[in-house]
This record gives C-alpha cells, structure tokens and sequence, in this order.
C-alpha cells in the first residue's frame, strides 16, 4: 500500500496563553496523497490557514502540534529549526495571501526566486539566476519587460502573487499549499492565477493544498475536500461526493451562502438574482469552545444530544470512490443536485 505524501492523525495545535492552554486546531485525522489535490474550506477563524502552518513549521510562538504530522513517513513535528529550513522550499512549499508581505522588500525578484535552488539545489549563482528568469516565464511575467532586477513594489498585486508561485515552484516541492492566493486580487486576475495555479500541478504532479472560500473553485480544482469548524474537520470525502450530499448541516450553509450554491437553488420563472443565505452567529473563540457540538448553537437542526457531546467524524456513505464522513450526529440528506 502507498504510503501517502502527509498524514495528520489526532493532530492538534495548542496555544500557551499564561497559564491557560487551548486547542486551536482539535484532532485533525487528513491524508493526502502524491499528485493528489485537497482543499479545505471554512469561515475564517475556523483552523484552515493554522492547519497550513502546522504543515509548514511556520506556527507563531507559544502554539506547538500534538499528535501525528507526518511528511512522506516523517514526523514534522520533531523536526529542529534547521531541519525545517531544509524541508521547505524543497519539499513542501506554500503560496501566502498577501505577497506584498510574503515578499522581502529589499531583494529584487530574481535574488528571491533564485535563492532557494542555491541554498537547496547548490546551484551556482548563473545557473540559479538563468532559472529565475525560465520560472518567471513560466508564470507569465517574461523578459525582457520582467527583469530579474525589478523590486516587488515596482509590480502589480497579481505580478506579485506570480513571482510568489515561481518561488513556491522553483526547488519542484512534493507539496504545494496555497492559502487563499487570490484573496486581494481582481476577478479576472484571480482568474488567471487560479488557472496558472491548475496548469502547474497538471504539469508537475505535485499535491495540491488549496485553502479558500470560495467553493465554485473548490468544486473545479479539488478531487478531495475537508470542511472545517471551530479547529475540527466536520466533513470529508470526494469532492464531487461532499458537494452531491453535503451531509453537515455548517456544509449546506456555507454552500448556500456563496454564489456558487445560491445559482443553484431553484427559483421561479422571473424572479432575479438569488439571495445569499447567511448562517447566523459566529465561529466560537478558541477560548469559549463549548465541550458539545460547536456548530450547536447556530444549527437549526441540533437536538438534545448535539448539546451533551462532540461527534465523531463516522463514516457515512460508501458508494463513492474515497470514504465521504461527517462529524453530525443527524447528518441531512441531499440538499441540491451538484
């Protein structure tokens, strides 16, 4: 049996606060194979980017991973910063939101690129440099207008988040996150992006993390999907599975909350544009989790036992390709048709 690229089993994230600790990411069991594409969905507040982190070793101080982290049969978790600095870039690379922060300000473009096939392949400075200037090609920024001497804030945002995926791809990484990548851009950069994106890990057989909103793009660009809520995943399967049953109650609310689920709502002869359903209340603090249910409060199908205990992720349909699992103690049936 194929051993997959990561494995997250019982993973958390704790947070030190004095002398309090707090889970900010509760155990987390996710697999994710070679050339295989993920996204994780949910509000914000609700783990996606802190679970990306994790991956990355990139966690802010005072929060450390409990449980197994594995990377291709390693335990990330155990790893010294120097071993960390080692894997990144080279094997597991991550897209941020905002390059315009991601990027260092004082290096030109090219210096970026090609710093980390010097310091992970031990390329000589030409042959990095000449491989900057193929990368930016690559992502649609050529030369001679590109130049590898331009700084990040001579560059559009959407320029910037291209230079951000030649990093990300230069060293060729197993594994590529990206975390909401088009969040400050314009539609039709976000577009372009989007699909510069899925040419590139159709090209490279690289595994896809994609954290987003936005579920159309999940629905395009994912073979797998993990819903998450208040630092749990409360549902997981194929994505074409998720979206054909949507068992959790928090699934089908955030489907009909974006546009994406609202066009497919049925409406009759006449009627305009179909209203977003907003899902009431808030994803609970950290602080204030309750020992039940998180999705208790806001579920307009939470019976007595939703307020006793915390369901597990169980395994609900069997007729797809991969397992389609639900943490509802009253998973609902088929919402819309896909």
């Amino acid at each position: 049996m194929t051993r997959p690229l990561l494995q997250m089993t019982g993973m958390s994230v704790e947070l030190s606060a004095g002398p309090s600790r707090v889970d900010i990411i509760s155990d987390v069991d996710l697999e994710l194979n070679r050339g295989e594409r993920l996204g994780i969905v949910g509000e914000s507040g609700s783990g996606k980017s802190m679970t990306a982190l994790a991956v990355m070793g990139l966690l802010p101080e005072r929060m450390r991973v409990r449980g197994e982290l594995l990377f291709d049969g390693r335990n990330l978790a155990g790893l010294s910063e120097a071993e960390y600095c080692g894997y990144r870039g080279r094997r597991a690379a991550m897209i941020f939101q905002e390059p315009m922060t991601a990027l260092n300000p004082v290096k030109s473009i090219g210096a970026q690129i090609a710093e980390g096939r010097r310091l992970h392949l031990g390329e000589s400075k030409t042959d990095a440099e000449n491989k900057a200037r193929a990368l930016l090609d690559r992502v649609g920024l050529p030369a001679p207008r590109f130049d590898l001497d331009l700084y990040p804030h001579q560059l559009s945002g959407g320029q910037r988040q291209r230079v951000m995926i030649a990093m990300a791809i230069a060293c060729e990484p197993d594994l590529l996150i990206a975390d909401e990548p088009t969040t400050a851009l314009d539609v039709t950069v976000q577009a372009q992006i989007l699909d510069l994106i899925d040419d590139l890990i159709e090209d490279t057989g690289t595994a896809l993390m994609l954290i987003t909103h936005d579920l159309g793009v999940v629905s395009e660009m994912t073979d797998r999907i993990a819903v998450m809520y208040a630092g749990r995943i409360i549902e997981t399967g194929r994505t074409d599975d998720v979206f054909a049953r949507m068992a959790h109650p928090y699934a089908r609310g955030l489907f009909a909350a974006s546009p994406h689920g609202a066009a497919l709502q049925p409406r009759r002869e006449g009627e305009g544009r179909p209203r977003l359903n907003a899902i009431p209340g808030i994803v609970p603090d950290p602080f204030s989790r309750p020992t039940h249910c998180s999705f208790a409060e806001r579920c307009s199908f939470a019976e007595a036992d939703c307020r006793r205990a915390i369901p597990p992720l169980d395994l609900i349909n069997t007729e797809g390709h991969a397992p389609h699992r639900a943490a509802c103690f009253h998973p609902r049936e088929r919402m819309v048709a896909p």
